[in-house]
Parts: structure tokens; sequence; C-alpha cells
């Protein structure tokens, strides 16, 4: 793993704070081969607005 969660700053404001909690949760069903590549950035993606077609 290159970083630890222990190593990342924690965000207390409310939306940033659900968007990280996603993104951590996104990043943890990737490392543990639950989704593939384009499924996790996809989903990075419209977590920020994104829609990739």
């Amino acid at each position: 793993m290159l970083v630890e969660r222990s190593d990342l700053n924690w965000i207390t404001t409310t939306r940033p704070a659900k968007v990280q909690k996603s993104l951590v949760s996104l990043w943890d069903k990737y490392e543990y081969k639950e989704c593939t590549t384009s499924e996790f950035l996809a989903k990075v993606g419209q977590l920020y607005g994104f829609v990739l077609a």
C-alpha cells in the first residue's frame, strides 16, 4: 500500500468529509479487487461530478 490510513488527515466539514469517506471506501474495494480500475475511476469521477461514458 502506498499510503497508510493513519497517514491521512481527516477532513471534518460535512460535504468534504462525506466525499473523503466515500473515497476511502472505494479505495478499499479497489485494493481488495472488488472493482476494476475503470469502475474505480468512474466512481471517483462521479463523486466529483464528472460523468464518464
